[in-house]
């Protein structure tokens, strides 16, 4: 009985107090400040990518294709073939056979 009337007196003094809040007093204009910074956020965002344009994408995609049909070119030649058969012998990475303990 003891702890009963003691958990009635705090939950009382709680409830009392919720009434010793005080109405908080907003600005009238705190939703149009909050949602204008908001949107700033949003612009400054779209103004990174902004200089990507569809132009500029287009262009930069040509140009990839392009390095890429050179680079392509390149590797098939047969002096890049040569080149890469000369670094191989120079420097001993050849078809050469070794001997191991597991053969």
């Amino acid at each position: 009985m003891m702890k009963d009337s003691r958990i009635n007196k705090k939950v009382n003094a709680t409830l009392n107090a919720v009434e010793t809040i005080q109405e908080v007093k907003v600005s009238p204009f705190l939703k149009d400040r909050i949602l204008n910074n908001l949107t700033v956020d949003k612009e400054e965002t779209l103004k990174v990518w902004s200089w990507f344009t569809p132009k500029f994408q287009l262009a930069t995609l040509i140009v990839v294709i392009l390095l890429n049909i050179y680079a392509y070119k390149v590797l098939t030649s047969d002096n890049y073939n040569t080149t890469v058969e000369e670094f191989v012998d120079t420097y001993g990475f050849g078809d050469e056979t070794y001997t191991s303990i597991f053969d």
